[in-house]
Protein backbone atom coordinates (compact mmCIF):
# COMPACT_ATOMS: atom_id res chain seq x y z
CA UNK A 1 0.00 0.00 0.00
CA UNK A 2 1.38 3.36 -1.01
CA UNK A 3 1.98 5.90 1.75
CA UNK A 4 0.12 9.16 1.76
CA UNK A 5 2.03 12.44 1.51
CA UNK A 6 1.34 13.07 5.19
CA UNK A 7 2.74 9.67 6.18
CA UNK A 8 5.83 10.24 4.05
CA UNK A 9 6.41 13.63 5.66
CA UNK A 10 6.07 12.13 9.14
CA UNK A 11 8.48 9.34 8.23
CA UNK A 12 10.96 11.83 6.79
CA UNK A 13 10.67 14.05 9.88
CA UNK A 14 11.31 11.05 12.12
CA UNK A 15 14.43 10.13 10.19
CA UNK A 16 15.77 13.70 10.32
CA UNK A 17 15.31 13.87 14.10
CA UNK A 18 17.48 10.80 14.66
CA UNK A 19 21.06 11.52 15.72
CA UNK A 20 23.65 11.09 13.01
CA UNK A 21 27.18 9.79 13.31
CA UNK A 22 28.53 13.34 13.47
CA UNK A 23 26.06 14.19 16.26
CA UNK A 24 27.47 11.37 18.39
CA UNK A 25 31.07 12.39 17.74
CA UNK A 26 30.26 16.03 18.51
CA UNK A 27 28.44 15.19 21.75
CA UNK A 28 31.19 12.97 23.08
CA UNK A 29 33.93 15.37 22.05
CA UNK A 30 32.14 18.21 23.82
CA UNK A 31 31.75 16.14 26.97
CA UNK A 32 35.41 15.22 26.93
CA UNK A 33 36.43 18.85 26.49
CA UNK A 34 34.26 19.87 29.46
CA UNK A 35 35.67 17.06 31.61
CA UNK A 36 39.31 17.74 30.80
CA UNK A 37 38.89 21.46 31.43
CA UNK A 38 37.48 20.68 34.88
CA UNK A 39 40.44 18.47 35.72
CA UNK A 40 42.97 20.96 34.33
CA UNK A 41 41.74 24.12 36.06
CA UNK A 42 43.22 23.73 39.60
CA UNK A 43 46.44 22.15 38.31
CA UNK A 44 47.05 24.86 35.72
CA UNK A 45 46.52 27.60 38.30
CA UNK A 46 48.79 26.20 41.01
CA UNK A 47 51.59 25.13 38.66
CA UNK A 48 51.31 28.29 36.58
CA UNK A 49 51.49 30.66 39.54
CA UNK A 50 54.49 28.97 41.10
CA UNK A 51 56.37 28.69 37.81
CA UNK A 52 55.65 32.35 37.10
CA UNK A 53 56.78 33.48 40.56
CA UNK A 54 59.94 31.41 40.39
CA UNK A 55 61.15 32.51 36.98
CA UNK A 56 59.35 35.71 36.00
CA UNK A 57 58.50 37.76 39.07
CA UNK A 58 60.71 40.24 40.90
CA UNK A 59 61.43 39.95 44.63
CA UNK A 60 59.64 36.66 45.21
CA UNK A 61 60.90 34.51 48.06
CA UNK A 62 62.92 31.63 46.61
CA UNK A 63 61.54 28.12 47.06
CA UNK A 64 58.14 29.31 48.25
CA UNK A 65 55.10 27.24 47.23
CA UNK A 66 51.94 29.33 46.85
CA UNK A 67 48.45 27.88 46.92
CA UNK A 68 45.78 30.54 47.06
CA UNK A 69 42.92 30.49 49.55
CA UNK A 70 40.44 29.60 46.79
CA UNK A 71 40.35 28.96 43.06
CA UNK A 72 38.60 32.30 42.57
CA UNK A 73 41.49 34.16 44.24
CA UNK A 74 43.62 33.41 41.19
CA UNK A 75 41.72 36.21 39.46
CA UNK A 76 43.93 38.61 41.44
CA UNK A 77 47.22 36.92 40.47
CA UNK A 78 49.38 36.72 37.38
CA UNK A 79 47.26 33.71 36.38
CA UNK A 80 44.17 35.85 35.89
CA UNK A 81 44.09 35.19 32.13
CA UNK A 82 44.35 31.43 32.67
CA UNK A 83 41.57 31.45 35.28
CA UNK A 84 39.22 33.57 33.17
CA UNK A 85 40.14 31.79 29.93
CA UNK A 86 39.45 28.27 31.20
CA UNK A 87 36.19 29.32 32.85
CA UNK A 88 35.01 31.13 29.71
CA UNK A 89 35.86 28.10 27.55
CA UNK A 90 34.00 25.87 30.00
CA UNK A 91 31.03 28.27 29.95
CA UNK A 92 30.88 28.31 26.15
CA UNK A 93 31.04 24.51 25.91
CA UNK A 94 28.25 24.15 28.47
CA UNK A 95 26.10 26.77 26.75
CA UNK A 96 26.57 24.93 23.42
CA UNK A 97 25.86 21.52 24.95
CA UNK A 98 22.69 19.83 23.72
CA UNK A 99 21.71 16.66 25.49
CA UNK A 100 18.91 14.39 24.38
CA UNK A 101 16.33 15.91 26.73
CA UNK A 102 15.28 19.47 27.52
CA UNK A 103 16.41 19.13 31.15
CA UNK A 104 19.95 18.34 30.03
CA UNK A 105 20.02 21.45 27.88
CA UNK A 106 18.49 23.66 30.58
CA UNK A 107 20.88 22.45 33.31
CA UNK A 108 23.91 22.84 31.05
CA UNK A 109 22.88 26.39 30.14
CA UNK A 110 22.38 27.35 33.79
CA UNK A 111 25.80 25.91 34.66
CA UNK A 112 27.38 27.65 31.66
CA UNK A 113 25.89 31.03 32.55
CA UNK A 114 27.04 30.64 36.16
CA UNK A 115 30.58 29.74 35.05
CA UNK A 116 30.65 32.88 32.90
CA UNK A 117 29.50 35.03 35.84
CA UNK A 118 32.17 33.48 38.09
CA UNK A 119 34.81 34.42 35.50
CA UNK A 120 33.60 38.00 34.97
CA UNK A 121 32.49 38.88 38.52
CA UNK A 122 35.64 38.58 40.68
CA UNK A 123 35.78 37.54 44.29
CA UNK A 124 36.65 40.09 46.97
CA UNK A 125 39.21 37.69 48.39
CA UNK A 126 42.75 39.02 47.99
CA UNK A 127 45.69 37.09 46.59
CA UNK A 128 48.58 35.69 48.59
CA UNK A 129 50.96 36.25 45.70
CA UNK A 130 53.97 38.26 46.88
CA UNK A 131 52.13 39.16 50.08
CA UNK A 132 55.04 38.20 52.35
CA UNK A 133 57.75 39.99 50.38
CA UNK A 134 56.97 43.50 51.59
CA UNK A 135 56.10 44.58 48.06
CA UNK A 136 52.63 46.14 47.70
CA UNK A 137 50.31 44.08 45.52
CA UNK A 138 48.03 46.26 43.38
CA UNK A 139 44.51 44.99 42.94
CA UNK A 140 43.28 43.98 39.50
CA UNK A 141 41.33 46.38 37.35
CA UNK A 142 38.00 44.75 36.57
CA UNK A 143 34.85 45.50 34.61
CA UNK A 144 33.49 47.35 37.65
CA UNK A 145 36.54 48.99 39.21
CA UNK A 146 39.71 50.95 38.56
CA UNK A 147 43.17 51.04 40.17
CA UNK A 148 41.92 53.38 42.88
CA UNK A 149 38.50 51.88 43.53
CA UNK A 150 37.44 48.39 44.57
CA UNK A 151 34.52 46.48 43.09
CA UNK A 152 31.09 47.24 44.58
CA UNK A 153 30.01 44.81 47.29
CA UNK A 154 27.32 43.36 45.02
CA UNK A 155 30.00 42.01 42.64
CA UNK A 156 31.48 39.71 45.27
CA UNK A 157 28.03 38.58 46.39
CA UNK A 158 27.03 37.70 42.82
CA UNK A 159 30.31 35.82 42.43
CA UNK A 160 29.58 33.61 45.44
CA UNK A 161 25.96 33.03 44.41
CA UNK A 162 27.01 32.12 40.87
CA UNK A 163 29.71 29.73 42.12
CA UNK A 164 27.28 28.02 44.51
CA UNK A 165 24.60 27.68 41.82
CA UNK A 166 27.18 26.31 39.37
CA UNK A 167 28.28 23.58 41.78
CA UNK A 168 24.72 22.67 42.79
CA UNK A 169 23.65 22.45 39.13
CA UNK A 170 26.52 20.21 38.05
CA UNK A 171 25.97 18.01 41.11
CA UNK A 172 22.28 17.57 40.23
CA UNK A 173 23.23 16.77 36.63
CA UNK A 174 25.43 13.94 37.87
CA UNK A 175 22.88 12.64 40.36
CA UNK A 176 19.61 13.05 38.47
CA UNK A 177 20.31 13.36 34.74
CA UNK A 178 23.42 11.33 33.98
CA UNK A 179 22.01 8.31 35.82
CA UNK A 180 18.89 8.11 33.65
CA UNK A 181 18.40 5.34 31.11
CA UNK A 182 15.65 4.20 28.80
CA UNK A 183 16.89 0.63 28.70
CA UNK A 184 14.79 -1.97 30.51
CA UNK A 185 17.96 -3.74 31.59
CA UNK A 186 21.00 -1.44 31.78
CA UNK A 187 24.37 -2.93 30.98
CA UNK A 188 26.83 -3.74 33.74
CA UNK A 189 28.99 -0.80 32.74
CA UNK A 190 26.00 1.52 32.75
CA UNK A 191 25.37 0.50 36.36
CA UNK A 192 29.04 1.17 37.16
CA UNK A 193 28.81 4.57 35.46
CA UNK A 194 25.80 5.37 37.62
CA UNK A 195 27.86 4.59 40.72
CA UNK A 196 30.52 6.98 39.45
CA UNK A 197 27.91 9.70 38.79
CA UNK A 198 26.48 9.37 42.29
CA UNK A 199 29.90 9.41 43.95
CA UNK A 200 30.91 12.50 41.95
CA UNK A 201 27.62 14.29 42.63
CA UNK A 202 27.82 13.48 46.32
CA UNK A 203 31.44 14.69 46.49
CA UNK A 204 30.47 18.02 44.91
CA UNK A 205 27.61 18.57 47.35
CA UNK A 206 29.75 17.56 50.36
CA UNK A 207 32.57 19.91 49.32
CA UNK A 208 30.32 22.95 48.88
CA UNK A 209 28.50 22.08 52.13
CA UNK A 210 31.81 22.15 54.03
CA UNK A 211 32.68 25.49 52.42
CA UNK A 212 29.27 26.84 53.47
CA UNK A 213 29.79 25.64 57.04
CA UNK A 214 33.18 27.36 57.16
CA UNK A 215 31.92 30.63 55.67
CA UNK A 216 28.48 30.92 57.24
CA UNK A 217 28.80 29.09 60.56
CA UNK A 218 32.46 29.25 61.57
CA UNK A 219 33.22 32.67 60.13
CA UNK A 220 35.97 31.36 57.86
CA UNK A 221 37.92 29.70 60.68
CA UNK A 222 38.89 26.64 58.63
CA UNK A 223 39.98 28.74 55.68
CA UNK A 224 41.83 31.41 57.65
CA UNK A 225 45.49 31.25 56.70
CA UNK A 226 44.97 27.93 54.89
CA UNK A 227 43.93 26.69 51.46
CA UNK A 228 40.91 24.79 52.81
CA UNK A 229 38.44 26.42 50.39
CA UNK A 230 40.80 25.86 47.46
CA UNK A 231 41.04 22.14 48.20
CA UNK A 232 37.30 21.76 48.66
CA UNK A 233 36.70 23.56 45.36
CA UNK A 234 39.32 21.33 43.75
CA UNK A 235 37.48 18.24 44.97
CA UNK A 236 34.25 19.60 43.48
CA UNK A 237 35.83 20.61 40.16
CA UNK A 238 37.67 17.30 39.78
CA UNK A 239 34.48 15.37 40.61
CA UNK A 240 32.74 17.45 37.95
CA UNK A 241 35.45 16.60 35.42
CA UNK A 242 35.41 12.88 36.23
CA UNK A 243 31.62 12.80 35.93
CA UNK A 244 31.69 14.36 32.45
CA UNK A 245 34.50 12.11 31.25
CA UNK A 246 32.51 9.13 32.49
CA UNK A 247 29.52 10.48 30.60
CA UNK A 248 31.70 10.68 27.48
CA UNK A 249 32.60 7.03 28.13
CA UNK A 250 36.31 7.68 28.26
CA UNK A 251 36.16 4.65 30.53
CA UNK A 252 33.45 2.07 31.32
CA UNK A 253 32.23 2.20 27.74
CA UNK A 254 29.33 -0.06 26.79
CA UNK A 255 31.22 -1.31 23.75
CA UNK A 256 33.12 -3.59 26.11
CA UNK A 257 29.85 -5.39 26.85
CA UNK A 258 28.82 -5.69 23.20
CA UNK A 259 29.84 -8.34 20.67
CA UNK A 260 32.39 -7.15 18.15
CA UNK A 261 30.75 -5.45 15.20
CA UNK A 262 31.98 -3.59 12.17
CA UNK A 263 31.40 -0.73 12.29
CA UNK A 264 31.30 -0.70 16.08
CA UNK A 265 27.89 -0.20 17.70
CA UNK A 266 27.81 2.23 20.57
CA UNK A 267 25.15 3.82 22.68
CA UNK A 268 24.51 7.47 21.79
CA UNK A 269 25.61 9.60 24.66
CA UNK A 270 25.67 6.30 26.38
CA UNK A 271 23.16 6.80 29.10
CA UNK A 272 19.98 8.64 28.19
CA UNK A 273 18.35 5.84 26.29
CA UNK A 274 18.93 2.46 24.76
CA UNK A 275 19.04 3.61 21.15
CA UNK A 276 22.09 2.42 19.24
CA UNK A 277 23.76 4.18 16.37
CA UNK A 278 26.64 3.13 14.14
CA UNK A 279 29.83 5.14 14.19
Amino acid sequence: MRQSISQRMQSLSSELSKPTDSDVVHLRTLRRAIGFLGLALPVALVVGENVRDRFLSQGVQAGRLIIEGSISAYYHTGLREVFVGILCALAIFLLCYKGLEKWDVLAARIAGACALFVALLPTHESSREAADTGIPVPDSVTLFSGPGAADPEIVGTLHYVSAALFFVTIALMSLLLFTKTGAASPTERKRLRNVAYRVCGGAILLAIALIAVDKLVLGGRWGEGTSFVFWMETVAVWAFGISWLTKAEVWLTDSQDLPMQSPRAVDIAGDENSRRVRV
